[in-house]
């Protein structure tokens, strides 16, 4: 059974917003434990949000987060463009 889309609009209630984030939050950082899996990469990210105080960087171990970030600082700016297709 598919599921019905997602209505692009900004969400009114407090509560309701904080949850639908917290949930996609958790779909995001699951599909990022795919992604190094399946295609063999090295993947990491840093989420900030309104509703908790620190960054968050995932992998939460913090293996792969330097190699990221060197290979993403020594491109070019023209490269980074790439780098996020």
């Amino acid at each position: 059974m598919p599921r019905s889309k997602v209505k692009l609009a900004f969400i009114k209630d407090n509560k309701a917003r904080k949850n639908s984030f917290m949930k996609r939050k958790e779909w995001l950082k699951n599909k990022l434990k795919e992604v190094p899996i399946l295609c063999s990469i090295e993947a990491c990210v840093i989420m900030y949000s309104s509703y908790e105080p620190e960054l968050e960087v995932w992998p939460e171990d913090n293996t792969a987060f330097p190699n990221v970030l060197n290979a993403f600082l020594t491109k070019s700016p023209m490269e980074r463009r790439i780098f996020f297709y």
